[in-house]
């Protein structure tokens, strides 16, 4: 496994994305408002990107799980992930769909919008994918196959980010040097990838169905060959707002938990999907959203596949899987080495910070591409 020097990576970052994103949210930095007690009556503001990982939020809202809970909840839908996180980092959002290493980035002040936040619910594990262009088929067969190749990723703190570097990482391919990773909101992914603009993407559904549809594109690994059970997204608090509203947080949470089992459930994915192609919410069409929600696609040998695993809802928040995503965010130096860095009690501690109360502080080895992560030492296995 090659391993890339923090100054090589640096500078060779200053002229990819990261340099983007990081400036994007630095405009942004200013002091969060401070949260104080509010009538009951009040909405709870939720904001969310449209993606399938969703689901969970989305269909608790449609589906009137909210207002059984005792809740009024009113989403507001952002078109990308860079504009959530100013919302959220300014405070004019408390409650927000996150991708799960956000919360990490956000509550460790890994950028100038620092804001002390709570994982609070993992909406989805699974159900992502790398998706590559279809003039790519069947030449490549390993990640090794992918160099000079562009391909989009939905923000830098996402799974797929993380994931897709250790991935090209063990497959001997320099995920700075060898390939481009491309800043691309999930509704542009496919667009981009019809007019060639970008070889591939690691995304969400139902951007792969949509890929797979149109005949841009074909699913070359679904995600969780890289790592089963792996989190994609969540919902997460801010603390302070949660110790102001213990009773709302703790309905929210039992009314995402029964909106998981509604979406998870076979015989409702046709109803589901109907629910979700509304314009309010996906706004996409349940050709698309039901083959998702069930599992179904034609990988990469041109075999009709249906995986029930393919993406879950709902599953309990998993220790191991938030010290990987902090110890990722310190091995790419996401956190330019200062709030963050390579060392195992700064990554423990980060990733503890932002587990609920009661969680279990720590988790079991996990392989993850091919490789073993303890999450008792989350740096072990990466030596820049």
């Amino acid at each position: 496994m090659p391993h890339l020097s923090r100054r090589t990576f640096l500078r060779a970052a200053s002229a990819t994305a990261l340099g983007s994103v990081m400036f994007g949210v630095g405009a942004c930095s200013t002091a969060p408002r401070r949260v104080s007690p509010s009538n009951a009556e009040d909405p709870l503001m939720i904001g969310y990107v449209p993606i399938a990982c969703a689901s969970p939020l989305l269909i608790a809202e449609a589906a009137g799980v909210f207002k059984r809970h005792g809740l009024s909840v009113a989403l507001k839908k952002y078109a990308g992930w860079s504009d959530l996180w100013s919302a959220y980092s300014t405070g004019e959002l408390n409650i927000a769909h996150m991708l799960s290493p956000m919360p990490v980035a956000i509550d460790s002040g890994v950028t100038n919008g620092q804001r002390p936040t709570e994982l609070s619910f993992t909406q989805n594990t699974n159900g992502q994918a790398i998706t590559l262009a279809t003039e790519h088929h069947p030449r490549v067969q390993s990640a090794t196959d992918m160099r000079g190749m562009v391909l989009g990723i939905p923000f830098e703190y996402s799974v797929h980010a993380l994931l897709l570097r250790d991935y090209l990482v063990s497959g001997g391919v320099d995920p700075v040097a060898d390939v481009e990773l491309r800043l691309l909101r999930p509704a542009d992914m496919v667009a981009q990838l019809e007019v060639g603009g970008i070889d591939g993407f690691i995304g969400p559904e139902p951007f792969n169905q949509r890929a797979l549809q149109s005949g841009a594109g074909r699913i070359f690994l679904p995600t969780r060959q890289l790592w089963d059970k792996h989190p994609c997204c969540s919902v997460a608090m801010a603390k302070d707002w949660r110790s102001f509203h213990p009773d709302s947080a703790d309905r929210l949470l039992s009314a995402l938990h029964e909106a998981a089992g509604i979406v998870n459930d076979p015989a409702r994915h046709e109803e589901t999907a109907q629910l979700l192609s509304h314009e309010k919410y996906l706004n996409q069409p349940v050709a698309l959203l039901a083959p998702a929600l069930a599992g179904h696609y034609r990988n990469w040998d041109d075999e009709e596949v249906t995986d029930p695993e393919m993406m879950s809802f709902g599953d309990p928040t998993d220790p191991t899987a938030i010290t990987w995503m902090a110890a990722q965010i310190a091995r790419w130096d996401l956190s330019s080495g200062t709030s963050l860095p390579l060392d195992d009690a700064a990554i423990i501690a980060a990733a503890t910070s932002v587990l609920p109360a009661g969680s279990p502080p720590t988790g079991r080895p996990v392989k993850i591409n091919g490789e073993v992560f303890d999450p008792a030492h989350p740096t072990r296995t990466y030596t820049l």
